[in-house]
C-alpha cells in the first residue's frame, strides 16, 4: 500500500530504525552479527549461519523501535 507523500525517507520506523542502531545495546549485537557474517564468508565450507545473531540484533534494534513508535503514533 503506497500512500502519497511518504517515502522511505519520511517514513517515521525507517528513521526510529536508524536511531535505534546507534544504541549502545543495538551496536553489541551489530558488532557480533558483522563478526559472525565475516568468519563464515572467509570460509569456503560451513555449515554456520549468523541466524542466531541475526534475530539477537533485530530484537534488540525492534525492542527500542517499538516503544519509540508508538509514543509518536499516538
Amino acid at each position: 500500500l503506497l500512500f502519497s507523500g511518504l517515502c522511505k525517507e519520511n517514513d517515521p520506523i525507517t528513521v526510529i530504525r536508524e536511531q535505534c542502531q546507534q544504541i549502545e545495546k543495538c551496536m553489541a549485537y551489530r558488532a557480533r552479527l558483522e563478526t559472525c557474517e565475516e568468519r563464515v564468508t572467509s570460509r569456503s565450507n560451513t555449515q554456520e549461519t549468523c541466524t542466531e545473531e541475526l534475530f539477537d540484533f533485530l530484537h534488540s534494534r525492534d525492542h527500542c523501535v517499538a516503544h519509540k513508535l508508538f509514543n509518536k503514533l499516538k
